[in-house]
């Protein structure tokens, strides 16, 4: 058993694909990373996860526009995967997590129709007998554990199926004040943590965004992978401060239970 998907993340798309955030273009940025992707590693994935901050400020115009970029067709319920087509792309499958940018109400009626809105959108998907757990701690900027969630992550790994964790939220420290005060509060971390070291031998990787800023740690025996932004990424200091990088994305190839990856950086 043998695949790989593309994790991108943090679009912050706007209301239109003219507007500028701080007179950078979310839109150039998005459209840019996905054209690298259809060139380069399109044809070697199952497909690719989104995970989440889809747009920045949530409105039914800002979801309408991410829509039409992607000519998104959802052909599954939430997270997917839908069919989007850009930039070389062709109805290729693409899961979406939400961040705390994203609506849950106009995530759902615009990216999910015949899915009815969840507060947290905590669910799981298989694919080639790994188990997706897709985890949702919650539309604030600061991780919060709800008890569902815990108790999501919970049954889900008691399956004992080989599994890759999905979150928005990062939850390891990157070493900037301002960007780590968004880290879980200690009881919820460890809440959260105890569940996975008892599982961590079925447990291949955590991935998510959040913090704008590409990294590898090891928690436990469990490998924590955080990807750069095609928004803009914070400089490594205490205040906020945000710079222009290359935009990041992460190639992520399963084999059998072993998993590794590649950072692609690509050029603006």
């Amino acid at each position: 058993m043998s695949f790989s998907f593309v994790q991108i993340t943090d679009h912050h798309l706007c209301d239109t694909e003219a507007l500028l955030m701080q007179g950078y273009s979310p839109a150039y940025a998005f459209r840019t990373v996905m054209r690298h992707i259809a060139e380069h590693v399109a044809s070697h994935i199952d497909f690719l996860v989104t995970t989440g901050d889809i747009v920045d400020n949530a409105s039914e115009i800002s979801y309408g526009n991410a829509s039409q970029m992607l000519q998104l067709q959802a052909a599954s319920p939430a997270p997917g995967p839908a069919l989007v087509t850009l930039e070389g792309l062709q109805n290729f499958p693409l899961y979406f997590l939400p961040g705390n940018h994203d609506d849950r109400n106009y995530f759902f009626r615009q990216l999910f129709a015949e899915t009815s809105p969840m507060p947290w959108m905590n669910v799981s998907f298989q694919h080639k007998g790994i188990q997706f757990i897709c985890l949702d701690w919650g539309p604030q900027g600061k991780a919060i554990a709800q008890p569902e969630m815990l108790a999501f992550l919970t049954r889900c790994l008691q399956i004992g199926q080989p599994a890759i964790i999905l979150t928005h939220h990062h939850l390891v420290p990157v070493g900037s004040r301002w960007i780590d005060a968004f880290l879980p509060e200690t009881e919820d971390n460890e809440a959260f943590w105890n569940i996975l070291t008892a599982h961590r031998s079925q447990i291949l990787g955590i991935f998510s965004g959040h913090a704008h800023v590409t990294y590898e740690r090891v928690v436990n025996g469990i490998p924590v992978f955080g990807l750069r932004s095609t928004a803009p990424q914070p400089v490594m200091q205490d205040e906020p401060l945000f710079c222009l990088q290359p935009p990041h994305y992460r190639l992520v190839t399963v084999q059998d239970t072993f998993l590794t990856t590649r950072i692609f950086e690509v050029p603006l």
